[in-house]
């Protein structure tokens, strides 16, 4: 077979000489908005933590990392390709630190809870299979955190400014896994070598709260007080009142007790399946089971919430293929010291049951109901309405895992430190709620939706001439791409912002 020529009729010619040119033209507004959203005190107190002379020196490696991960790099060595970007750096102000000048930044978060730094030996030997154990963070992951909580207050700022601002906080909490390359990660349930973060969201603002590296060998039950204690103190002042939802892992008679009698949270949680659990449900009569019926539409809550879900991929339709049926659990009361106090409102369980629809096609073996259950302290809703409130977490925070580990760069973890490993993954965090922050302050409400990767196309990779012009750098974008404008008015968006904050601070 004769094959016709497959190439473009034009040439490439490269040349030594440097081009005024960037195919990044709109990356700079990122790293103004985290001008605009970290202080500069918070680079000071990071540098002192990890050890560094001055806080410029720390500050350029934390933003090369920040605009890396943004503009798509997912290992350090793709820190070459904006290194290669001189008319960018010329718009940054400063020089790209180098994968070698990374790697050594990140290292430095491999810290004892007071500060000392690990040698490699010390950190391998904190991680060890068949032992469950949380680790201390240091000071430099501590303040890592507090940076993230502060971007948190920055976007509730922003909803607060529109009178949007949500009165409620739903905390969605999960753990995901990512897969370490290294031979010092530990197996995980899934059986390979990785890691297991605990990681809290605010559903309202699409934004994360709070991220726990763990070993790949902690499960997701493990000492799981702590992270629901830190997500309630980053909650952003303005919230009146809490909710919580979770998977089974959370299933804990003194977690669930502490929230419903003493923080006075209103939760749902998944219940592990046990022989006791599947008696009550089996007892239960066909005239008690209601249909599973689909949610109805309605706006999403997060101002980032996914718009452009078709129909049929809508998690709450019911599937074709299955019939879901769900009922109350009225005499189901574990044996819980809480349920043997007198005056004591039991919690509520809800059952739900699911099956194949084409039962005369399939196995009597494979046609058996199958059983789940969720416990909740909301006496008030429906069962179907709090069936269809606990399911949308997986809109949230399990979205939110993909766009860390996909769209981001937290899925290919950079070293075999755990520490450093800590420091990418929070790094990560802070990219994604920066983006949040960004959309908010800077884009149109119609880009608010928008994921990493659109953003990246629509916006980030934009090409320029970067032109030096009456002592002033001038950056020449192509009007017709449409991101031109819209990065010109993001820019005076943020502007207008930073007025607006100095404004409300004097």
């Amino acid at each position: 077979m004769k094959i016709s020529h497959p190439l473009l009729p034009f040439k490439i010619k490269t040349t030594p000489k440097e081009l005024n040119v960037t195919a990044h033209g709109g990356l700079p507004l990122v790293l103004e908005v985290l001008r605009t959203a970290v202080p500069r005190s918070n680079y000071k107190e990071l540098a002192k933590a990890l050890g560094y002379k001055g806080w410029k020196v720390l500050s350029r490696h934390a933003e090369s990392l920040i605009l890396l991960i943004v503009a798509g790099g997912d290992c350090l060595d793709d820190l070459k390709i904006l290194r290669g970007d001189t008319a960018l750096q010329r718009l940054l102000g400063f020089t790209i630190s180098s994968a070698t000048q990374a790697k050594d930044f990140l290292y430095r978060f491999d810290q004892t809870a007071d500060g000392k730094k690990l040698s490699k030996d010390e950190s391998a030997s904190l991680s060890v299979q068949g032992t469950a154990n949380i680790r201390d963070e240091g000071p430099g992951l501590r303040i890592l955190a507090k940076i993230l909580r502060h971007i948190v207050r920055m976007v509730y700022r922003r909803m607060v400014h529109w009178k949007r601002a949500p009165t409620t906080a739903t905390l969605d909490l999960d753990a995901t896994v990512v897969a370490g390359a290294k031979s010092t990660a530990l197996y995980c349930y899934e059986g390979f070598r990785g890691y297991q973060p605990m990681m809290a969201m605010m559903a309202e603002l699409g934004v994360w709260l709070v991220d726990q590296f763990r070993d790949g060998n902690v499960g997701s039950n493990t000492e799981l007080e702590a992270v629901y204690l830190q997500a309630l103190d980053a909650i952003p002042p303005g919230i009146k009142s809490i909710r919580f939802r979770a998977d089974s892992a959370f299933y804990n008679e003194d977690l669930l007790t502490r929230m419903a009698d003493k923080d006075h949270v209103s939760f749902a949680v998944s219940v592990p399946s046990s022989q006791e659990l599947v008696r009550q449900m089996g007892i239960i009569p066909d005239s008690a089971w209601n249909a599973y019926l689909p949610r109805p539409k309605t706006k999403p809550d997060a101002p980032t919430a996914k718009r452009d879900m078709a129909p049929n991929d809508d998690p709450d339709l019911e599937s074709s293929t299955e019939i879901r049926e769900w009922a109350e659990l009225p005499d189901f009361i574990p044996n819980w010291k809480r349920n043997n106090k007198d005056k004591t409102v039991p919690f509520r369980y809800i059952a739900i049951r699911v099956r194949n629809r084409q039962k005369d096609l399939m196995d009597e073996s494979r046609n058996q109901w199958r059983h789940f259950a969720i416990v909740t302290n909301n006496h008030l809703d429906s069962g179907l309405d709090v069936l269809h409130w606990h399911r949308q977490k997986q809109g949230t925070v399990e979205h939110g895992h993909g766009d860390l580990k996909n769209e981001l760069a937290a899925g290919n973890l950079p070293t075999s430190r755990f520490g450093a490993n800590a420091a990418w993954w929070r790094l990560n965090t802070i990219a994604h709620n920066l983006l949040v922050f960004l959309k908010l302050a800077t884009l149109p409400e119609e880009m608010h939706a928008m994921r990493p990767k659109r953003l990246r196309f629509c916006l980030f990779d934009l090409a320029g001439i970067v032109i030096h012009h009456a002592r002033r750098l001038v950056l020449h974008l192509s009007l017709s791409h449409p991101g031109a404008q819209i990065l010109v008015d993001a820019r005076q968006s943020l502007l207008l912002f930073c007025q607006q904050e100095y404004t409300c601070q004097t």
